[in-house]
């Protein structure tokens, strides 16, 4: 049993902030790049004031940093984050396009709100007035 699995009650038990559900995609990719890879998410789960959820082709290990880079037209930013719960996707997951075989990765950010920003076009407006954006 890999780690995502070990780890997959953790995911939605332990919330602290309200998660918004982006209104679509954003158009660039987002890529999830570890010391040792670099993987573009195959879509943004939800967001809140404190980190991201992404679907991603493979599992990570729980408190492995990570950095999410994000370039669109007019944008480029680097926001640092450390994968606080990673399990693999399920059917429930109906906001996911994807195979079955993806998994989804809870990331806390260190810098949240550079991220929000650069979706607050994507988001819903009570999101963008409860987290101040």
């Amino acid at each position: 049993m890999n780690q995502a699995s070990t780890n997959a009650q953790t995911s939605g038990d332990q919330r602290r902030q309200e998660r918004y559900r982006l209104l679509r995609q954003p158009d660039s990719p987002l890529y999830i790049r570890t010391p040792m890879l670099r993987s573009a998410a195959m879509a943004v789960k939800d967001v809140s004031s404190g980190g991201v959820s992404v679907y991603l082709e493979r599992d990570l290990p729980i408190l492995s940093r990570v950095s999410i880079e994000f370039t669109a037209p007019a944008i480029q930013i680097e926001v640092q984050g450390v994968v606080i719960w990673c399990r693999p996707r399920h059917e429930a997951d109906i906001d996911a396009r994807h195979e079955l075989n993806a998994y989804v990765l809870g990331i806390e950010l260190f810098s949240p709100l550079m991220l929000l920003s650069a979706f607050r076009d994507a988001l819903p407006v009570h999101a963008l007035v409860m987290d101040g954006l």
